[in-house]
């Protein structure tokens, strides 16, 4: 691929962000340029929580789901190529063959996880921008095709900021049709052993699994996490053990795990529980792209402060305050100080 060919792809993904494109939407299309441009056969795109990498939900065109808890458990513990470290590391981009120095056998995850289906080369790319990491994208060649060229690593590096921003303003961007009612579930746990396997679970979990896809598999982040949990200090990130997730009915909840205690074997407990009007807040605020300012005035109109009362508080002038609010109805592409702060509660 030529200088001309990778300049046209980030131009098209560049126009991609401004398109009028849902989360899943925006991933499909950009996927679509990226195929076009370095060639490759599976893939895989979730979404990650910004401040823990761990997965939302995701799309993809791969069959090694079977190998996911045990793929998962090993880039927490840090194989050659793991998505931990691409989230805080530098650069965002990485190819195994490159990792490997050709020698993709020392890859502990391609050996267990991708080599028995057929898997060759990839690429995996943390998807950030300077609100965060909000997904992370890895494709793959077969076995039998040429390793990628380190053109298309340095491409998929490049690109990693504008994917990012892709996906954030694209998440940002979504709308349900009817708002959901509050949730009043009560949380639901998932026992996990050492090899991140499902020992039991509460009855609340049902309900919980349905409203995320269904209970025919768990959601990966829960096999993450428990990783993540299991995983020893010496390996260590230090990215937290949660994630916050949309349901399927448009409520959020958060998802997050803690080991368990006076056992004889290892294990983990996942809990799934309604998030916080904080975490929500929290979330779409960086999904948003609020600044500093524009999130205290946000947080303190979610007291029931009128204009007045919120210049006082923040020391500013009621005029500065209107355009605050004006800037911040224009990045979220809401009317009304009502309809803002119930979105920005996930109702």
């Amino acid at each position: 691929m030529g200088e001309r060919e990778r300049r046209r792809c980030r131009e098209r993904i560049d126009a991609l962000i401004h398109a009028d494109l849902d989360v899943e939407e925006a991933r499909l299309a950009a996927i679509a340029e990226l195929r076009r441009a370095i060639g490759f056969v599976r893939w895989c795109w979730p979404l990650t929580d910004p401040d823990t990498g761990l997965a939302m939900s995701g799309i993809g065109e791969f069959d090694f789901a079977p190998s996911l808890p045990r793929l998962v458990a090993l880039e927490e513990q840090g194989d050659l190529t793991s998505k931990p470290q691409l989230i805080a590391g530098v650069p965002a981009s990485v190819a195994l063959s490159a990792a490997t120095r050709g020698d993709l056998a020392r890859s502990r995850r391609w050996r267990e996880c991708l080599q028995p289906y057929g898997i060759g080369d990839e690429i995996m790319t943390a998807c950030r921008d300077r609100y965060g990491c909000w997904a992370s994208v890895e494709v793959m060649r077969d076995s039998g095709d040429r390793p990628f060229h380190e053109d298309d690593t340095r491409l998929l590096d490049t690109l990693a900021p504008a994917l990012g921003t892709l996906v954030r303003r694209s998440f940002a961007r979504r709308r349900d049709r009817r708002a959901p009612l509050a949730d009043l579930r009560p949380p639901g746990s998932i026992l996990l052993d050492g090899n991140l396997q499902p020992t039991g679970w509460t009855a609340p979990v049902n309900d919980w699994l349905d409203d995320l896809g269904g209970r025919a598999a768990l959601p990966p982040a829960v096999y993450e996490i428990g990783a993540r949990v299991l995983t020893p200090p010496d390996r260590a990130h230090g990215l937290r053990p949660g994630v916050r997730v949309r349901t399927m009915s448009g409520r959020w909840c958060a998802i997050e795990g803690a080991r368990l205690e006076g056992g004889t074997a290892p294990g983990v407990v996942v809990t799934i529980r309604p998030a916080t009007a904080g975490e929500i807040f929290d979330l779409l605020c960086k999904a948003h792209g609020l600044s500093d300012r524009e999130r205290e005035l946000v947080s303190a109109a979610r007291g029931g402060l009128a204009t007045g009362p919120l210049a006082r508080a923040l020391g500013i002038s009621r005029y500065t305050v209107q355009d605050h609010f004006k800037t911040i109805f224009d990045k979220t592409g809401l009317r009304s100080r009502r309809e803002l702060l119930s979105h920005m509660a996930g109702r």
